[in-house]
């Protein structure tokens, strides 16, 4: 495809990164190869630990200078939650003015200069299109350019309908942060229209939900929002001898017992700031004595020492999560986008012991379709967590401690591996999945904004 001035239509990608997690980051991915297939150039708007993980592969990233002030944030938000014995493993949060907090957007000045720094890198790439994944200054400078920009979102974030918590009622503690204080005055100072929630800014000419109606349920009049599916990646561009080979199996897992289920364990990446306990001891003492063959990631952190050369439990720093989850039976997950949507493409059932409210979220969803089982704490063991930013002071609720016992954790993961109706109903999820274009479909609607 060529643009109308018969070069090669661009598009600039801004994922949402300094969460920590590599989901926002891999939708994007699996949009960016379906795109450069078809002749367009992309590049990545990208800071944070997955920065270059994204460069090694081959694209084109702009790295943004980490402002001091979102460095004092982060340090400011790890030393609060690093006084409490123990450390929390869950953080229950309500909606995206949270988020705005954790990515340093707490004065004007911190959203001015981000803006200015974004603005530029569209000025040095010159893209046809700009396409953002819950970062929320990816609007403003859509509006400011005047380039059309797609945004791929989640239900729980649609700025139409926002409700990230669905499933039961928001505790009273919770104070949300008011990031209209550290938004507004810099919108006003542009022209543009002021908010009153972090979510209004999620909106634009087209937005792609990557997901299916039943993990991700919307009302029907909603506008310029389409279905896709899952955006997942289906090969791999990476530079010679830079990237790991994500489609083979460690040594050892190439010939796992057929006749022992196997159970796939991992958490994720993205929970640095509530990941207070180690997990490991509670998953070695849940699964002993069972004839399950266990395979444990720690998504790319050290094994340790005693962990090591275990016969059924055995643990690695990395394995290629989609290549594992196929060979497993059940998976046992943190509730995290990415890994989601790989148990439903390949009709494994799961058991979701998440970090925080949004992962929460997903688990919940799986839970009602009849795929998943959910551990997650009860209101008995959540406690109020105050904290301070440029907009005044908010409260999260924090759990610190592993909320269930072994027991517990076994009897989850023998439910889903046992009673088969929580195959059947990964089942049907996976043919509600299969239905949908995904990547492919998701270009076809970008591409007929306009002629790039």
């Amino acid at each position: 495809m060529m643009s109308s001035s018969g070069t090669n239509p661009r598009v600039l990608f801004f994922p949402s990164y300094r969460g920590g997690g590599f989901g926002h980051i891999g939708r994007c991915l699996a949009l960016a190869e379906e795109m450069a297939r078809r002749g367009w150039e992309a590049a990545f708007a990208l800071g944070g630990p997955h920065a270059g993980r994204v460069a090694a592969a081959g694209w084109m990233v702009f790295r943004p200078p980490l402002p001091p002030s979102s460095i004092r944030l982060r340090r400011r938000l790890r030393a609060v939650l690093g006084r409490l014995r123990p450390g929390p493993t869950y953080l229950f949060f309500t909606d995206l003015n949270f988020q705005a907090v954790r990515d340093g957007f707490h004065t004007p000045q911190a959203v001015r200069r981000e803006v200015e720094w974004e603005l530029d890198v569209v000025r040095r790439f010159r893209p046809h299109l700009l396409v953002g994944d819950a970062w929320l200054p990816t609007s403003i400078v859509g509006r400011l350019t005047g380039l059309p920009v797609v945004q791929i979102i989640r239900a729980a974030a649609h700025p139409a309908c926002p409700r990230l918590v669905w499933w039961r009622s928001v505790p009273s503690q919770i104070r949300p942060p008011d990031v209209a204080t550290a938004f507004n005055p810099a919108l006003e100072g542009w022209g543009l229209p002021s908010i009153r929630r972090a979510e209004d800014l999620l909106d634009g000419d087209l937005l792609l939900v990557p997901s299916i109606p039943s993990l991700d349920p919307l009302p029907p009049d909603v506008e310029r929002t389409h279905y896709v599916g899952p955006l997942v990646r289906t090969a791999l561009r990476r530079a010679q001898g830079t990237a790991p080979d994500e489609g083979r199996l460690p040594e050892g897992l190439a010939a796992l017992n057929g006749d022992r289920p196997v159970l796939y364990v991992t958490m994720g990446g993205g929970s640095d700031l509530v990941r207070g306990v180690d997990p490991m001891p509670l998953w070695a003492a849940a699964f002993a004595g069972t004839d399950w063959e266990v395979i444990v990631s720690t998504g790319g952190g050290p094994v340790p020492r005693r962990w090591r050369g275990k016969e059924r439990f055995r643990v690695f720093p990395w394995v290629p999560g989609p290549a594992v989850i196929g060979r497993a039976d059940a998976v046992l997950f943190h509730g995290g986008y990415g890994t989601m949507m790989e148990t439903v493409r390949a009709g494994v059932p799961s058991v979701v012991v998440p970090f925080h409210t949004e992962q929460e979220g997903n688990g919940r969803r799986l839970e009602r379709a009849g795929a998943a089982r959910v551990l997650a704490p009860r209101d008995e063991d959540l406690r109020p967590l105050e904290g301070r930013w440029g907009g005044g002071m908010f409260v999260a609720l924090v759990c610190r401690h592993i909320p269930f016992r072994p027991q517990q954790v076994r009897e989850a993961v023998s439910a889903v591996l046992r009673d088969g109706r929580y195959r059947a109903a990964v089942a049907r999820l996976r043919c509600e999945q299969a239905a949908c274009g995904g990547a492919a479909m998701a270009v076809d609607l970008l591409e007929d904004l306009g002629a790039f």
